[in-house]
């Protein structure tokens, strides 16, 4: 009874109390925030899986086209599934000449899943590159039109007009694996492309 009567009364013993129940408080809130944070950690890393399976599954059905050795056009539809992990936040499809980059702003912070095609992607429509040919060749690059001008020209050409364009995740997309036919006046021969569009 003395001991406990002398801790109620020793100032020291109180000090180094409060000290050690102190510090026991702010260890157990840097624990808690340090779990906290992994477990927000954890679910960005799922979710940008969940990014790169869409940007990866993508790119599968844009090779896949570009590898043919003939004409084809494949629809293609976003995962509904894997979309699904992005509720109430919209994933930013985006595609150019050089990459396919599938962006989702959750809570203000940024997650990205960026591809590089293995073959020359133009985002437009058949209609668009015809088009875009004739008005600078004066042919649509068609078997029956073919463009006379250099391959290297035509490439430049085409990458010069190839702009970075949205897709909608909720429509099909279409993916054209076409040729570009272009002539020397004596010889014709063909540069493949891939066109994907909405």
């Amino acid at each position: 009874m003395k001991v406990i009567s002398g801790f109620f009364h020793d100032e020291r013993a109180w000090v180094d109390f409060v000290l050690s129940k102190t510090a026991l408080i702010l260890a157990s809130v840097v624990v808690i925030a340090a779990v906290y944070n992994f477990a927000v950690s954890m679910e960005e890393v799922n979710r940008k899986k969940e990014l790169d399976l869409l940007s990866t599954e993508l790119l599968a059905f844009i090779d896949k086209a570009g590898s043919s050795p003939a004409e084809m056009k494949i629809g293609y539809s976003f995962n509904k599934e894997h979309l699904s992990h992005f509720q109430g936040h919209q994933a930013d499809i985006r595609i150019s000449g050089e990459y396919i980059v599938i962006n989702a702003d959750i809570d203000g912070r940024s997650i990205i899943s960026a591809k590089t095609p293995a073959f020359r992607v133009y985002p437009y429509s058949p209609s668009v590159l015809y088009n875009d040919l004739r008005s600078e060749y004066g042919s649509n690059g068609s078997i029956t039109e073919p463009v006379r001008a250099e391959h290297t020209d035509i490439l430049g050409y085409l990458t010069s007009r190839t702009r970075e364009v949205s897709f909608n995740s909720s429509e099909q997309v279409y993916i054209q694996k076409t040729f570009i036919y272009f002539t020397d006046n004596i010889n014709v021969e063909k540069i493949g492309y891939v066109l994907v569009y909405q």
